[in-house]
């Protein structure tokens, strides 16, 4: 990220961009990015990790200041990020709650430990989380944006701190100003992570053993199936790549 650990430097970039990307046989990397691969995980794990581990991670801690006790609302559940996020914050000691509009991936996430599950897409979604979680989210996840950042304010416990990672339904059209500042809620960004908080990801993954959750596995010659079915938001969990197929 650069120097300063809060805010990523003029230097930062993502692998594929503008740098080729690992949809390739063989990639160069930095040594000062490899890192031991915690002995539970196999190397199509370790592939659902980096980006989407680190975001997660750094949403959580850094930026979402989470502590143990703590309910956390994940937004999305079924993208990479998401899924980690879920089991990330449970090893963290937070109970999580998620939306979906996928009734299977609520399912699926009420089978990973959700205390909660509620689809976007019904009318007082956010009352229902709350009575199956039983109280209001303290820290939200999200990387959706759009319209649905109001509802996220609303089911928001006070002094509530949404973190957004990404913004797939792009801006909202118009934001709830008062309920912001009457609930006294902090919105923050977040992008990757520094080299720092990638090892703590991985020593959080190796002292709690927790395995990612990966939905498929295509050969690279099925690439542009596999973006596919992204662009479908089909997915629970990771989508991978094996270049060796």
């Amino acid at each position: 990220m650069g120097p300063n650990p809060a805010v990523q430097g003029k230097e930062f970039l993502i692998l594929g961009m503008p740098r080729q990307g690992t949809m390739a046989e063989k990639i160069a990397v930095p040594v000062s990015m490899l890192v031991p691969l915690p002995e539970q995980i196999s190397f199509e794990e370790a592939a659902a990790l980096p980006v989407a581990g680190l975001t997660a991670y750094r949403s959580l801690t850094t930026r979402g200041g989470l502590a143990p006790g703590e309910h956390v609302l994940v937004t999305g559940i079924g993208g990479g990020v998401a899924t980690l996020t879920l089991l990330f914050a449970q090893a963290l000691g937070a109970q999580v709650s998620v939306t979906s509009g996928s009734e299977e991936k609520l399912a699926r996430a009420r089978k990973l430990g959700a205390i909660a599950a509620a689809s976007y897409n019904a009318s007082g979604w956010e009352k229902e989380l709350i009575a199956q979680a039983g109280r209001q989210p303290n820290l939200i996840i999200d990387g959706a944006g759009g319209d649905g950042l109001n509802g996220l304010i609303g089911v928001a416990a006070p002094a509530a701190r949404i973190v957004l990672y990404g913004a797939t339904r792009m801006s909202p059209s118009k934001l709830d100003m008062a309920k912001i500042f009457f609930k006294q809620v902090d919105i923050r960004g977040t992008t990757m992570g520094t080299d720092d908080e990638f090892r703590a990801m991985l020593a959080l993954v190796a002292g709690h053993r927790i395995k990612p959750v990966i939905d498929r596995v295509f050969p690279l010659s099925q690439a542009i199936e596999a973006n596919r079915l992204l662009e479908e938001s089909a997915q629970m969990g990771k989508i991978l790549l094996d270049c060796t197929k």
